[in-house]
């Protein structure tokens, strides 16, 4: 335990789990048959399909992050799903924890945000570091489709299975991302309509809320941000969804729309180690990463640490 540190939180160790390649054209589903052409013109070619299920996705993704971190031992976990359990939240949460190979980690089940589940679990992980003083907490998102099809209505996109976590911590282990901000903005009572200028006017809504409540707590605020990481949805949503984030659609950074789908949250820890990994991103720039659901939008201010 740390009791005497900076108010700092960095995410390091960044690692995916994801399900095998698989082309939405070959899959037996008939709401992807339907809207193959759109997604097509969406830049959507493949999904992940997981032959485990969401305990297992998130302990294998648990686990390379702790590699990647060079850890054994955390202090806390915190597991993100919007993925129906396997028993319970409680007996899920265990089963992570023993498959991550931390049975004694303190856990907490996260979830209230759908594909935007990354930026609540944040909030709680940046809550446990704080309140208890903590320097190590194991953030771990994952999500299976199951019943329904991988069709997406909103963001014009294909489900995919897949897990991402990260280590959030007092100090960077290994190349990190020093945490910013956080802010989120809900409409729960929000009615889902086909109409798209009107769902349309949501999203607006929604976005425009929570860039300004980030704004306003973030240390120089006109500073910008050099990238955009949001969920890989079709090609005029991320357009779209720039535009309200008062950024250049050109500075979009969803490298695998076309090999991943949507897969959740993972989508945006993905997005943020490919910019590591291929050298985009330079110590001391800032990305936003916009987390958002069909009633939920959050913004998560970043900027590169290097390592």
């Amino acid at each position: 335990m740390n009791t005497d540190r900076e108010p700092a939180v960095y995410l390091s160790g960044i690692a995916v789990e994801l399900g095998r390649r698989v082309p939405i054209a070959e899959l037996d589903d008939p709401s992807v048959a339907a809207e193959l052409e759109n997604l097509h013109a969406g830049g959507l070619r493949h999904c992940r399909v997981a032959g485990q299920d969401v305990v297992e996705l998130a302990a294998a993704g648990a686990r390379r992050t702790l590699a990647a971190a060079g850890l054994t031992a955390v202090d806390a976990v915190v597991h993100a799903t919007d993925s129906p359990y396997r028993e319970t939240a409680t007996k899920d949460g265990w089963a992570v924890l023993a498959g991550a190979g931390v049975p004694t980690a303190p856990t907490v089940v996260v979830g209230g945000s759908a594909s935007a589940n990354l930026a609540a679990a944040l909030r709680v992980a940046t809550g446990l570091l704080t309140a208890e003083r903590l320097d190590t907490v194991l953030l771990v998102s994952a999500d299976r489709v199951t019943g329904a099809g991988r069709y997406q209505p909103v963001g014009v996109t294909v489900l995919s299975d897949g897990a991402a976590a990260c280590v959030v911590g007092a100090r960077p282990y290994g190349p990190a991302y020093r945490v910013l901000g956080v802010s989120t903005a809900i409409k729960a009572d929000a009615v889902e309509v086909s109409n798209s200028l009107k769902a349309a006017q949501l999203v607006k809504l929604g976005v425009t809320e929570a860039r300004e409540r980030l704004l306003r707590t973030l240390p120089e605020p006109d500073r910008g941000f050099r990238h955009l990481i949001t969920g890989n949805y079709s090609l005029a949503t991320r357009t779209f969804l720039a535009r309200l984030c008062g950024t250049d659609p050109a500075a979009v950074h969803t490298p695998a729309v076309a090999e991943l789908g949507h897969s959740y949250s993972a989508d945006l820890l993905h997005g943020l180690e490919s910019l590591r990994e291929r050298g985009l991103v330079e110590e001391g720039e800032r990305v936003l990463v916009l987390a958002t659901s069909p009633r939920s939008w959050s913004m998560i201010a970043l900027e590169y640490a290097g390592g």
